[in-house]
């Protein structure tokens, strides 16, 4: 049988591939296992579709109807789950979700890296699977009911899978925070009743962007920052009333900084943000606890990153510090070490912390954090991770990279196979590309140990912490 585009197929999925699209098998002209990726589907769902795209190696088809529910498939809590983009896992139970990404992360290494030696160790599970998150963001849109935009209503909420710049009203949301659904239906209606635009890209008019709400899951604090167009947004003094004296009365958790940043747009100008705080601290204050009970203080400004599942975070850079086996005298290279998080983990047991990111203010944000704990052994520098390392005499004894999806670059590999450390850990979001780079690294290194953790349940994203250690040679 030859496939091609429009056929309409009877499939079984047999199970899910990095990303959370199903794969089933089919025959294809000789190939008896030919691979066709299906969305919206769980393992073991028997599936009718329709091929749009049949490449010489694999398809892609859509849904048409399920035929037979797979065994495993359960009601998704959410009640946006068939409009929203976010938590696509849903359908499948939380143990069930863990197989699933400990065999992907197992499957990347073993086909991709060609590597079948390894310590390989069960998926740490968050321990709630639910309001996890400790920063979300909101658009502001119109609702899509058809009208002319004249005479459509402000929408607060998130984007439908694959429509990016539409926004549908958020009703509830399991991820953040329990009072999620009061907070957006609060600031909804006071954007409503002030007759506040949000920004619209075709007309390039209009004022609201979207809100973002960060969260101290241990100190309690809570950060909002509305995003707005090059526009005033006037009624500052009653969205402060809103977010604080009004909050009880509204049932949402009071915020405990309020910034307004505008996104400033001009042809032939770079974009530039321009951030406003109108209520109290300017930061964030966040506590992590290390293994030995004491805390790191983190003072998160609006731009900065850091790891949005605080308490999943903690377990996986004692992870990394388990595994780097770090000593009083090790020095230890930190690269893309983004706030030095991981870091400053580390610090109290090594000798000495570099660590090296292309941001700039994240640079900034780590040496503040770094002054803040009373660090003394760690520095941080902004720059190329590859060029920075290779002008400096100072070898490490280990070497801590927590790379993009995207993984290690070329050079960075070689220069790390050069460097010669003793110990390399690898944290990674991406199986695939985590596996790519151990394929290179074992030229010199032996994959030890591969701990997969999950940080965001519900979704495909999987996060990996690797032990290499320098083979003699």
């Amino acid at each position: 049988m030859k496939l091609k585009k429009h056929d309409q197929l009877s499939v079984k999925i047999e199970k899910l591939a990095f990303g959370g699209k199903g794969i089933a098998y089919v025959q294809n002209e000789d190939k008896d296992n030919f691979v066709i990726f299906v969305d919206n589907v769980v393992p073991g769902d028997e599936v009718n579709i329709k091929l749009n795209k049949v490449k010489s190696n694999f398809a892609e088809g859509s849904l048409v109807e399920i035929t037979k529910l797979s065994p495993i498939r359960i009601q998704a809590r959410c009640p946006h789950f068939d409009t929203c983009g976010g938590c696509t896992l849903q359908t499948i139970p939380y143990e069930e979700q863990l197989k699933i990404k400990e065999s992907q992360v197992r499957e990347s290494i073993e086909h991709i890296g060609n590597i079948k030696e390894m310590d390989f160790k069960p998926i740490i599970g968050c321990d709630s699977e639910w309001f996890y998150r400790n920063k979300m963001e909101f658009s502001f849109g119109y609702e899509d009911d058809g009208k002319p935009l004249s005479e459509k209503k402000i929408a607060v909420g998130l984007h439908p899978k694959y429509r990016r710049y539409d926004v549908f009203e958020l009703k509830e949301c399991y991820l953040e925070s329990e009072d999620t659904g009061n907070f957006v239906k609060a600031v909804q209606k006071f954007m409503r009743d002030l007759q506040v635009a949000p920004y619209h890209s075709r007309t390039n008019s209009g004022v609201l962007r979207s809100i973002t709400v960060r969260e101290g899951k241990r100190s309690g604090e809570r950060l909002v920052n509305i995003l707005t167009s090059g526009e005033d947004f006037e009624p500052k003094n009653e969205f402060i009333n809103l977010l604080t004296k009004e909050s009880d009365k509204n049932g949402f958790k009071a915020a405990t900084s309020i910034y307004i940043t505008k996104q400033v747009i001009k042809k032939g100008q770079r974009t530039r943000f321009e951030e406003e705080l109108i209520y109290g601290e300017p930061y964030l204050l966040e506590l992590m606890k290390l293994e030995n009970s004491t805390e790191l203080k983190f003072e998160i400004l609006p731009q900065a990153f850091f790891q949005t599942n605080t308490l999943q975070a903690e377990i996986l850079y004692a992870k990394v510090l388990e595994l780097g086996e770090i000593k009083s005298t090790s020095t230890v290279f930190d690269l893309f070490c983004g706030t030095g998080t991981i870091g400053l983990f580390c610090a109290h047991k090594a000798k000495k912390i570099f660590g090296v990111d292309i941001n700039q203010s994240a640079i900034e944000n780590a040496n503040s954090n770094a002054k803040t704990n009373d660090i003394q052994n760690a520095t941080f520098v902004a720059g190329d991770a590859f060029k920075v390392i290779a002008e400096l005499e100072e070898k490490p004894d280990i070497i801590i990279v927590d790379p993009p999806r995207s993984g290690l670059n070329e050079d960075l590999i070689n220069h790390i196979l050069k460097i010669k450390a003793k110990r390399l850990i690898y944290v990674s979001c991406n199986p695939t590309t985590l596996a790519r780079d151990l394929k290179f690294l074992c030229e010199k290194y032996k994959l030890q140990t591969v701990q997969p953790i999950d940080m965001f349940p519900h979704t495909y994203h999987v996060e990996t912490v690797c032990e290499l250690i320098l083979q003699n040679n």
